[in-house]
């Protein structure tokens, strides 16, 4: 019994081990909160591109790889010689949202500029354009990493357009930079609920095949503790025989 006992406690502790090694980290975030998540292709139908997208070649991919949560957008360029516009990029348009505006609407976007974009355009421009062009200047010094954008339009704004300016300043060849979760809020404070685009597939922590693995630990570990418990209770019987 002590033999047959060992060699269980040993297995589970194997599997514990594997466990650790297969384990991929869980999703921080809360897939809920934000009004497009771009983790499926519904996000791509409130996206619209304007000036030089055309002929600049201007891509779009929903991609997992460097997401901040789930899936992300990740924009690319590709022209070479001079263009007429130099300015493309994409916008959300307040009629897909319901809104004859987004007067009085905060918008927050996360951006992750690449290095190479960093060098041909210097900022991305958060804008919002309608009755009147505003912008606030997003600049992409720390390239490589996730940071929040965000703009606020007046209350008594008609601007019907809300979106994100790419000024390429020399031949470009490559990723502009990755976006993700927007959130729009009203100035009340309340959130425009998502949009339809969460895939909850995403935000399941571990695969199919780290949960088999759980769930084989899991029995041994029971079957473990039974057979202490049925040693136990053989070595105090044989007391009183």
């Amino acid at each position: 019994m002590k033999k047959l006992l060992s060699v269980l406690l040993a297995a589970a502790a194997a599997f514990t081990m594997s466990t650790a090694v297969y384990a991929e980290p869980e999703k921080t975030d809360n897939p809920g909160e934000a009004t497009i998540t771009f983790d499926t292709d519904k996000s791509l139908e409130y996206i619209h591109t304007f000036g030089n997208a055309s002929d600049a070649g201007l891509t779009m991919e929903l991609t997992e790889k460097d997401a901040l949560s789930g899936k992300a957008l990740k924009l690319s360029e590709s022209f070479k010689g001079n263009l007429s516009n130099r300015y493309g990029g994409f916008y959300l348009d307040s009629a897909d949202f319901g809104l004859d505006s987004f007067g009085g609407y905060t918008f927050n976007i996360y951006i992750n500029a690449s290095a190479k974009a960093a060098k041909a355009t210097g900022q991305f421009e958060i804008f919002t354009d309608g009755a009147g062009w505003q912008s606030v200047n997003f600049l992409t010094t720390n390239a490589g990493s996730y940071r929040v954008a965000s703009i606020t339009i007046p209350a008594n704004s008609q601007n019907t357009k809300v979106g994100v300016s790419f000024p390429i300043i020399q031949d470009f060849e490559g990723e502009l930079g990755m976006f993700d979760d927007i959130t729009i809020v009203d100035n009340y404070g309340k959130t425009i609920a998502n949009v339809g685009d969460i895939d909850n597939s995403l935000y399941q922590g571990p695969s199919g095949f780290v949960s088999v693995i759980t769930t084989i630990l899991f029995i041994l570990v029971i079957l473990a503790v039974i057979a202490g418990v049925a040693y136990f209770v053989i070595k105090t019987l044989r007391k009183y025989r």
